[in-house]
C-alpha cells in the first residue's frame, strides 16, 4: 500500500492522482494499493456521478480503469479516502484496513 499526496481541499489534485499511473507512463494495474486523502466534497461528488457500487466502508465506481480495477471511496472516521482496488487481488477491505492503520499510526504522534 502506498499514500499518494492529500486532495484534501484540492479538486485538481484528486484528478491528477486518479491519473497518475498514465502521467508516470505505468500500466493501470500500477494503481493498485494506491490511496489519498480527499474530502467531503469529492466524496459527494463522485458519490452521486455513476451509480455506485456500494462496499464496506465506502463504493467503487461502476466505470472501471481496467478490467476490474475502479477507484474506491472510503469514508473513515470524520476522513474521506480515495484508492484503486480490483476484487480479485486488492479488495477494497485491504485499502480499508491500511486507511485505518495509518490513522491509528498518525493519532499516536
Amino acid at each position: 500500500m502506498f499514500q499518494l499526496p492529500s486532495a484534501r481541499d484540492d479538486r485538481t489534485l484528486h484528478f491528477v492522482n486518479l491519473n497518475r499511473y498514465q502521467r508516470e507512463g505505468q500500466p493501470p494495474e500500477w494503481m493498485l494499493g494506491k490511496f489519498w486523502q480527499i474530502d467531503a466534497q469529492i466524496y459527494d461528488e463522485f458519490l452521486n456521478l455513476f451509480p455506485p457500487i456500494y462496499c464496506g466502508g465506502g463504493f467503487r465506481m461502476c466505470e472501471r480503469l481496467t478490467r476490474d480495477i475502479a477507484a474506491t471511496y472510503f469514508k473513515v472516521g470524520n476522513d474521506y479516502w480515495c484508492g484503486f482496488s480490483d476484487l480479485t487481488d486488492t479488495r477494497p477491505e485491504k485499502l480499508l484496513r491500511a486507511i485505518c492503520r495509518l490513522q491509528e499510526a498518525t493519532m499516536k504522534m
